[in-house]
This record gives C-alpha cells, structure tokens and sequence, in this order.
C-alpha cells in the first residue's frame, strides 16, 4: 500500500555529497518536504534525485565559473547568505518529485487510477512549476520564456 513519504516510519539517511559550489542534500529533508502519494524506496528516490541533480548542475554551469561558492552567488542575487541554497534545494527536490511523480502515473495505467492520476500530474505539475521558478531565480541573467499550462 502506497504511503506519503513525511509520514513513512523510517528516516531515510541517504543524501548527496556536497561538492566545491553546491551544499549536500539529504534524502531525509527531501521527505520532510514533501507530501505526495509514493511508495518509493530510498535508493529510488536517491537514484532519482541523483540524476536531476546532475541535470541541474549542467543547466547552473556558468553559475560555477561565475562565481567561487553559492554563497557568494547568494550574496550577490539576494544580498544574503541563504537564498541560492534555498533555492537550489528547491530545484533539486521538486525535479526530483516531479520525476518520482511521472513514474508512478506511468506505472499506474489501470481503469481505476484515472482519479489518482490525474491528482498526481497536478502535483507533478506543480512541481515542475516550482522547480522553473527556483531556476529561473538562480539565473536572472539568462532571458526567455516560461510557459505554464493553465
């Protein structure tokens, strides 16, 4: 039976290692955060969140020739030593649930998930949304468009 992941019985003690620019991320922190219908296990959401994050760090890469640590990227956006931290867990975690989010609607294709399914990309939705703002946050010199489906 599926279960939220901030109510499961057990802390999960996976994380990311930190590097020279981005901080370490915990798996635990991720489930704290975040309150969707999963019954992912630790290695998957490790797994996942360890290919987004990679996919985030290719997408922040002029950020790292630009400046020394995410904290002095963080001083210079936001005058404060917190905000790119905080955002860039957000862009990890929800690129990470919304890719958690898409692989339970794929796998759950009966008659009767139709409801749940379409909850669930709603959710997943909301995620991506989430994780495009907290990007386009990070890199106010990059310009474009963002879509979002209404």
């Amino acid at each position: 039976m599926a279960q939220f992941i901030a109510n499961k019985d057990e802390s999960y003690d996976g994380t990311l290692a930190a590097t020279a620019f981005y901080p370490q991320l915990k798996i635990s922190e991720f489930q704290s955060l975040f309150h969707f219908l999963e019954d992912g296990k630790e290695t998957g959401i490790l797994h996942a969140a360890k290919v987004e994050r990679i996919t985030i760090h290719q997408e922040l890469k002029t950020l790292t020739t630009q400046y020394a640590t995410l904290n002095e990227l963080s001083q210079a956006l936001f005058d404060d030593d917190e905000s790119a931290e905080i955002l860039y867990k957000q862009a990890v975690f929800c690129k990470t649930a919304y890719s958690l989010l898409t692989n339970r609607i794929s796998t759950d294709a009966t008659k009767d998930a139709a409801q749940r399914q379409q909850s669930l990309m709603e959710q997943a939705d909301k995620q991506l949304t989430n994780y495009r703002s907290a990007m386009v946050q990070l890199m106010p010199d990059v310009g474009g468009y963002t879509f979002e489906l209404i």
